[in-house]
């Protein structure tokens, strides 16, 4: 009787194969888990709430009754011509006429004879009883961005963690600014770049680029120079206005920065607020106003960015004066999730 033969065993699962499975099962729930704040659906922007300020008030201003006009004196008019005396002689003959005796006139200064002019509107108000003086307002003072420098952060949004860098260029009249965040075993996660023009507003953008893990590069350009200041997308068509010092999601914090290094009236103090518009890549344009909390005991200032909105984001800042006002700490997130937290390393001058 023929002997049966057994059937082959079957393939035993490797041990590497279900390591590569529970892999690439993480990675994607990393990518899905770190992620910056949301920055909410694409919207057209909503129109800028601009509040007309309310006419100046008029304050009377008594006018002075004007003096009297004074003729001035008149000039010395020349003596009359005198005729001369007829000459008696024997035989009378025609006696030529002399020429008139003009007695001459002294030098006179009209300017004595000229009355007094009124004073200009502003010194009367000044100078009349009752009247309260008129300071002129203080001209804003021109802001200064910090010097270059390379910001290195330690960045954690609930059970991870990563590095994140910061680099600062600033030439006479131009800047540049990165930020690259990283994770371990992932590497770069996101990194967005700033470019723009200083002038004594600060920081004026012209591009900003921001490129995330799952998604291609974002643009927002900032246009100043053709034709009236407007914003561009890449996300969207349509543009928004370009207002006075508005802001790209990442030029916002060397802004910060450079506002918080001139205090608009003295130092600062609690309730104090900072504002500007800032656009992100997504297509909108927000208003964000940072109010002042106060300096602690290491004589960090505090910030604190409201949300307008359920989804809106929400930042808190700490500025260090030592350190031309740079974030030591930032903390950013929406309500219900974890918050993304920057804390700084000993800044490093770049190389």
């Amino acid at each position: 009787m023929p002997r049966r033969t057994p059937p082959p065993p079957r393939p035993a699962t490797t041990v590497p194969g279900l390591v590569l499975v529970a892999v690439l099962l993480a990675h994607g729930w990393v990518l899905d888990a770190w992620s910056l704040p949301r920055e909410g659906p694409v919207q057209a922007p909503r129109p800028l709430a601009i509040t007309a300020l309310p006419p100046p008030v008029q304050r009377p201003v008594p006018v002075r009754e004007p003096a009297p006009e004074v003729a001035p004196a008149p000039l010395s008019q020349p003596r009359p011509e005198t005729p001369p005396r007829p000459v008696r002689t024997s035989r009378p003959r025609p006696v030529a006429a002399q020429p008139p005796v003009v007695e001459a006139s002294p030098v006179h200064d009209l300017a004595e004879d000229t009355p007094p002019a009124l004073d200009a509107p502003v010194l009367l108000a000044l100078a009349s009883p009752g009247a309260d003086p008129q300071p002129s307002p203080a001209a804003a003072p021109a802001l200064t961005a910090p010097p270059s420098v390379r910001l290195h952060y330690r960045m954690a949004k609930g059970p991870l963690s990563g590095t994140g860098q910061i680099d600062w260029q600033r030439d006479a009249d131009t800047y540049r600014m990165r930020l690259e965040a990283r994770v371990p075993v992932f590497g770069q996660i996101f990194l967005e770049t700033s470019t723009g023009r200083l002038d004594a507003s600060g920081l004026a953008p012209l591009r900003h680029t921001e490129r995330r893990v799952k998604r291609s590069e974002r643009a927002v350009s900032f246009v100043r120079d053709q034709g009236p200041p407007r914003i561009l997308f890449s996300a969207r068509t349509g543009q928004a206005p370009l207002t006075p010092g508005a802001q790209d999601r990442l030029s916002w914090i060397a802004q910060l920065a450079t506002r918080m290094a001139a205090p608009p009236d003295g130092p600062w103090r609690s309730g104090q607020r900072i504002e500007m518009d800032v656009a992100s890549t997504g297509g909108d344009v927000q208003h964000w106003v940072f109010t002042v909390l106060g300096q602690d005991s290491a004589g960090l200032w505090q910030l604190r960015r409201e949300p307008d909105s359920p989804h809106d984001t929400r930042a808190e800042v700490w500025v260090d004066p030592r350190l031309h006002h740079w974030p030591v700490r930032i903390r950013m997130g929406e309500p219900g999730s974890e918050p993304l937290e920057l804390t700084l390393d000993p800044p490093r001058t770049p190389a």
